[in-house]
């Protein structure tokens, strides 16, 4: 095979004429040879054409395959492009973008920790900072369901925990950071003990009772069972709640400011509110959480309320004892069932008409569940310490009991709780609603003006960063 390029082609064009008066001048003296090149005169032409050609036809081949990849590549870009652009537009049309959550993570000493594994950059005016990707399905799944899983959200950098001996001594586990938060609440919920049971007395005596009437009361843990026997509290207790630890425990403080943001993603609104933090002890052999919403127990007319679930500890699968929330998916969009069915708290009203209709009703609504929202039922166990579950605050939900023996078995967890920073008070909070909470909002509730913006130091804008309220100096132990 002859490779013909636009050199070779030059030569044999230039030396065209030479060739062929060679050629004529030795036909001359001989006829035979004179035919030859005479037919071979006729032929040169168009066989120099033909191999002129061949080139050409190689380069206009070659360039037509590079100019109909560089045309496909153009297509297939205006293609991608505009099927993100549709996909932008369906989504920016629903309030839905990809997003990272910036979470700010301190240690109990002040030494900066950071809760996830990515490289941290100093935020203007901030702690430091570190970025756990929230991604849009996560975003669709909680808008979707009205709950989602967040695993491995808040973790250790083992580096910055090297600086503090007393954080990163006594323990073996990847989570140091929360398992010492563990060892703190523990200590609390020692010293508290007490104050979580009178709580659970005053929720069983009803919205008649004031606290300071059951706090002067009950002086021993065993007062406050006798009394819940007299009241027909005879079932074990679901767990010991304590209210609004982040007040007292500037570990709890500093996580519950740290996950703003991510409060803020989820609900999709520009400012949010820190509302409570609760722990719950879930202790070895304490009975089931029945079915609940959380808003029904907080003072705020709003639908914009998210709580962060945060096992203290690994939660196994519920086959080997595991006790975490139970989610019913979908259920926070379904306002049929408040609104046709009667709350089962309405079984306490004084009338008694009323209570006598709802007896005669064999089966409530509420305790249908299973069957109203069948195969809807969601877990995320098990969980890690560092996973964190997130739910809507309309969201139905339950836990199973703790049926693991002795007290190394208790389950520990965090739930922090956020509102719309623009959530207004209701003007009957003090007679509407479920009083399981009342401990963690009366005493600020008293000095807000219903249906009004707000502002107040127990219950602090966290996010965006530049409306932070910082002024907790001045907090006093309740």
């Amino acid at each position: 095979m002859v490779l013909v390029t636009n050199n070779t082609k030059g030569v044999i064009v230039r030396n065209a004429p030479v060739v062929l008066a060679l050629l004529f001048y030795y036909s001359c003296w001989n006829f035979q040879f004179f035919t030859s090149v005479a037919t071979a005169f006729i032929h040169y032409p168009l066989a120099l054409r033909y191999i002129c050609d061949i080139g050409d036809r190689r380069r206009h081949h070659n360039d037509y395959r590079y100019h109909h990849y560089r045309s496909h590549q153009k297509i297939s870009a205006r293609k991608r492009h505009k099927k993100h652009t549709e996909v932008d537009t369906i989504l920016s049309t629903i309030g839905l973008q990809q997003v990272k959550a910036r979470v700010n993570h301190t240690n109990i000493n002040n030494t900066s920790i950071p809760a996830t594994r990515h490289n941290n950059k100093k935020a203007t005016g901030s702690a430091t900072s570190a970025v756990p990707d929230i991604s849009l399905q996560t975003q669709l799944d909680f808008a979707r369901d009205g709950h989602c899983i967040l695993r491995n959200f808040v973790l250790d950098d083992d580096n910055n925990l090297e600086h503090s001996s007393s954080l990163a001594s006594g323990f073996n586990n990847k989570n140091k950071k929360l398992s010492y938060l563990r060892r703190i609440i523990q200590d609390y919920a020692s010293e508290k003990e007490l104050k979580a049971w009178i709580q659970k007395v005053e929720v069983a005596k009803g919205k008649n009772v004031g606290a300071n009437d059951v706090i002067n009361t009950f002086h021993s843990i065993h007062d406050c069972q006798k009394e819940l026997q007299n009241l027909g509290v005879t079932d074990s207790l679901p767990f010991l709640q304590y209210f609004n630890t982040w007040r007292k425990i500037p570990a709890v403080r500093e996580l519950a400011f740290a996950l703003g943001e991510a409060a803020s993603i989820l609900l999709d609104v520009p400012t949010v509110r820190l509302y409570q933090d609760a722990i719950f002890l879930k202790r070895s052999q304490d009975g089931p959480t029945p079915w609940h919403v959380d808003a029904k127990m907080a003072p705020f007319d709003t639908s914009h309320m998210i709580t962060f679930w945060i096992p203290l500890e690994k939660i196994p699968h519920p086959n080997n004892g595991g006790t975490a929330l139970i989610f019913c998916s979908k259920s926070h969009a379904d306002f049929a069932l408040s609104y046709w069915n009667p709350p089962p708290e309405v079984t306490n009203s004084s009338n008694k008409n009323e209570k006598n209709n709802i007896e005669n009703i064999t089966l409530s609504e509420w305790d249908r569940l299973d069957d109203r929202y069948p195969k809807k039922l969601v877990d995320y166990m098990p969980m890690n310490l560092g996973d964190v579950t997130v739910h809507s605050g309309w969201t139905l939900h339950c836990s199973n009991g703790n049926e693991r023996e002795g007290s190394n078995n208790d389950r520990i967890a965090l739930a922090i709780t956020y509102v719309d920073g623009n959530a207004e008070v209701r003007p009957d909070w003090q007679s509407v609603g479920n009083d399981e909470d009342r401990w963690s909002y009366q005493d600020w509730c008293k000095e807000v003006t219903p249906r009004k913006k707000f502002s107040h130091k127990l219950v602090p804008i966290v996010w965006p960063f530049s409306l932070r309220e910082n002024n907790y100096n001045s907090l006093e132990s309740n």
